[in-house]
């Protein structure tokens, strides 16, 4: 199953030189706590993701959501479902190639402002880029920008899912996570789309309703303000199960590819993509999205998705 996915992968990265081409992979939402503490304690962090660790590798960059905070410091928040993972795990991340890491979700404050500024610090120190965090609101909505082989590419990250425990803005002593109305997204996407007309966009987002097989109107709206800002591809997380992949214009936009290293049990939970993304100086080569299956919580390359 690996060399079937791996010769997939390759496949369709050929079609483009590797001189003059940017190859980027993004994953859904990975969590070290709950049903997965006890697999990583047991077999270890590098276990949960042996099997497309290779794949990641081929890319010029990975990028998943964290859907917890790193941190060795508990703080007492007031939510429902509380989450927080060992600092290890941001250095079996490295090792599986993962390059980026999204902060802006539900749960990357479950630890509080302490635990999310544990994590970002956690992540650079293992060579991992955070995502849609910031310490002060002039970089609040402004994207990290992926680049390789002479091509850049600007990556937004945003949560729009209400958060519990979150009513701060980022200022010298108090971090946050992009934390936005897709208005406000948008916004920001016009204007960097705007001011750098010849790089593509990508908008990795936090969205929809949790466990819906099919997107939402609010998300296929959302969608289409963001193909009308400037996006060049859209990228969704947080249903926790596959939801429909279409394309607004000739932009290609995936609602929601799923769990990738997670604990649910229900089998819909347990079928994902990874997507890979090709770009050069003229904008989106090609696209794939390659079908993933979760058993212990480990993702595991399949040689069909339903």
């Amino acid at each position: 199953m690996r060399i079937t996915f791996i010769s997939l992968l390759l496949l369709v990265s050929v079609s483009a030189h590797p001189a003059d081409t940017l190859t980027v992979l993004f994953g859904g939402d990975v969590l070290f706590d709950r049903g997965v503490r006890p697999v990583v304690e047991e077999y270890g962090y590098d276990y949960v993701f042996a099997d497309i660790a290779p794949v990641m590798a081929q890319a010029d960059a990975a990028v998943v959501n964290l859907e917890c905070p790193l941190t060795m410091r508990r703080r007492k928040v007031h939510k429902k479902y509380i989450f927080r993972a060992d600092t290890l795990a941001a250095a079996a991340m490295h090792r599986a190639s993962i390059t980026h890491a999204a902060m802006a979700n539900n749960h990357t404050v479950d630890q509080g402002l302490i635990g999310l500024s544990d994590t970002y610090d956690c992540l650079r120190r293992h060579g991992i880029t955070p995502l849609g965090y910031a310490t002060n609101s002039d970089s609040l909505l402004r994207p990290t920008i992926i680049s390789a082989h002479g091509v850049d590419i600007a990556v937004f990250n945003a949560v729009t899912v209400p958060i519990e425990n979150w009513f701060t803005t980022p200022n010298a002593s108090k971090p946050a996570i992009c934390y936005t109305s897709i208005y406000k997204l948008a916004a920001a996407v016009r204007r960097y789309h705007a001011a750098h007309p010849t790089v593509s966009i990508v908008v990795f987002i936090h969205w929809g309703q949790e466990f819906r097989d099919s997107p939402t109107l609010q998300q296929r709206l959302d969608a289409t303000t963001l193909v009308a800002a400037g996006a060049t591809a859209i990228i969704g997380q947080h249903p926790h199960v596959l939801q429909t992949h279409e394309v607004i214009g000739s932009v290609p936009v995936w609602y929601s590819i799923g769990n990738l290293v997670f604990d649910q049990s229900p089998e819909k939970c347990n079928k994902a993509q990874l997507i890979m993304l090709r770009f050069t100086a003229q904008g989106l080569a090609g696209h794939a999205a390659l079908p993933v299956d979760i058993v212990n919580c480990r993702p595991c390359v399949s040689r069909s998705q339903d």
